[in-house]
């Protein structure tokens, strides 16, 4: 037996990430749950969310705090992809809260759960086998990145070793996620598959199609002579342009898409995420 597996993918993929300024670690001991987590269930590392709040807002009281980690925590809709729009623009625009101005009439202002000006007051964090339990289901994906306690970041890495662990496996498996462990889309910028040798990115609406590499990591140079899942975390996940990529490069837009049980085409919410040339040719402009 080859004693290159998935682990070892893994841990590359954790390194790339230590590279990159992210704190690492094992899911099951630095994510376990009664201690950092209430429950298998939970997704988003809360404890993490509120100190965000506290840093980056001082002047919020106490129960601004509490009532903005309410607002995050409370669903509007059954369809995953309206959640994940719902707390996109929380991300993006802060948490509205309301409180008394000195007059004491009642004002809404707007928390900031994301530091977009400067990156390394943001507590980024990557686990791999971050254990997931809902609905009776018990998944773990393979690496799973936090951005102030959000899992902004899916990765799926298949062994290299393994001929029948393909990308289009890997893809399937994010399928499998999202039917099974839908919560963890909610917060999610980016998903990422990997064969270990190739490596793909886009979000978790897209299609096998839409999944593509990102081939640079400074946007001077395409990168042929490093491991391609190396290009692509580097590229995407280092923190200023990660930020970059989430305020300026998402967008949510109706479109027509095939139904898989009635063959026919329906509307539905989709969300896309730049390809490394609109990125850096937008930058370039």
């Amino acid at each position: 037996m080859s004693a290159f597996n998935e682990n070892t993918v893994e841990l590359a993929a954790l390194e790339f990430f230590a590279e990159l300024g992210y704190r690492t670690g094992y899911g099951p001991v630095d994510a376990a749950v009664g201690d950092v987590r209430e429950k298998p269930s939970e997704v988003v590392l809360w404890g993490r969310v509120k100190d965000t709040l506290r840093r980056l807002n001082p002047i919020a009281s106490p129960q601004m705090v509490g009532e903005a980690l309410k607002r995050m925590q409370r669903a509007e809709s059954q369809d995953m992809v309206l959640e994940n729009q719902r707390m996109y623009d929380l991300m993006i625009k802060g948490v509205p809260v309301e409180t008394k101005a000195s007059d004491g009439q009642t004002i809404t202002v707007l928390l900031r759960v994301i530091d977009f000006e400067d990156p390394a007051s943001n507590d980024w964090l990557a686990l791999n086998q971050f254990t997931i339990i809902e609905n009776g289901h018990n998944r773990r994906p393979d690496v799973l990145v936090f951005l102030n306690g959000l899992p902004v970041g899916l990765l799926e890495l298949k062994n290299p070793a393994n001929e029948h662990a393909t990308m289009r496996h890997a893809w399937n498996q994010i399928q499998t996620y999202r039917s099974q462990i839908p919560s963890v889309f909610v917060p999610n910028v980016v998903t990422v598959i990997s064969d270990g040798t190739a490596a793909a990115m886009s979000s978790f609406t897209g299609g096998f199609e839409h999944y593509a590499p990102w081939k640079t990591i400074d946007g001077r140079d395409v990168i042929t002579n490093r491991p391609a899942l190396e290009v692509l975390i580097k590229g995407v996940f280092d923190p200023e342009r990660f930020l970059d990529i989430l305020r300026n490069f998402v967008v949510f837009s109706d479109e027509p898409v095939a139904d898989e049980a009635s063959g026919q085409r329906r509307r539905a919410l989709i969300k896309r995420v730049a390809k490394y040339h609109q990125y850096w040719a937008v930058n370039a402009a």
